[in-house]
């Protein structure tokens, strides 16, 4: 309990001038910059991929693997920060937006162009309103990260129970609305524990890890709203 209080005390110290704070908004803004250009290499590939038809054929016929070993980089990139140098994460970084640009590909050929559009308006809106707050709130949301875990795995559990046992349309519905719900709360968590980070001391090298790596987990965020918001909003061709 000590430790819990304590650890709230300094977040609230060090929350109160964040966003003023010229290291914090410096590092920020570099993660931003390879969350961008992650979206962009993703993009990319799906769009190239949408418009090969043998590529996009192949990627239909392996979506499960391509899935799988997105996933496999995460766990990498995860367990191996420390170890693994700024230039070998980002090396990663770019083979992961990749192979999520290939998973996309068969999805971009499944919805039409303006439930696209309209899923991708509203996910950028919801992250950005969510970044912000996050980044401007005076309240101390670390603790509030356990819990949020926590309900990730339980969603996790009910997607799957979902999928293979219960198979409601419904109750799909009510877990893609949680699911935004959950990732947009992920995404303030994560800006501020972002900005904490980078208020901290610490060698460039660190810093320059902890950018890729804030990055994936920002990209994480911002593509399973997307993903979930697709769910209840995308028009099937």
């Amino acid at each position: 309990m000590n430790e819990e209080n304590s650890l709230e005390q300094v977040a609230q110290q060090r929350e109160q001038s964040l966003y003023s704070h010229p290291e914090a908004k410096r590092f920020l803004s570099k993660v931003y910059a390879w969350m961008a250009l992650t979206l962009f290499i993703a993009a990319g590939t799906a769009v190239y991929c949408v418009n090969d038809t043998a590529l996009l054929e192949w990627c239909i016929d392996h979506m499960i693997l391509l899935c799988l070993g997105g996933l496999v980089v995460v766990c990498v990139m995860s367990l191996g920060c420390r170890a693994f140098s700024a230039g070998a994460l980002a090396i990663l970084l770019v083979l992961f937006s990749v192979m999520e640009g290939l998973w996309f590909g068969p999805l971009l050929s499944f919805y039409t162009q303006e439930s696209l559009g309209t899923a991708f308006a509203c996910t950028a809106g919801t992250f950005g309103v969510m970044a912000l707050y996050g980044a401007v709130t005076k309240r101390n949301l670390t603790l509030m990260g356990r819990t949020l875990m926590m309900l990730l795995i339980g969603l996790i559990i009910c997607l799957l129970a979902n999928c293979f046992l219960v198979q409601s349309s419904t109750f799909d519905l009510v877990l893609s609305l949680g699911g935004v719900v959950l990732f947009s709360l992920l995404t303030a968590h994560d800006t501020q524990q972002l900005l904490i980070m980078g208020a901290q001391e610490g060698d460039e090298t660190v810093r320059a890890k902890g950018a890729v790596m804030g990055a994936l987990t920002l990209y994480l965020d911002f593509i399973n709203i997307f993903l979930f918001l697709l769910r209840f909003l995308g028009d099937r061709r």
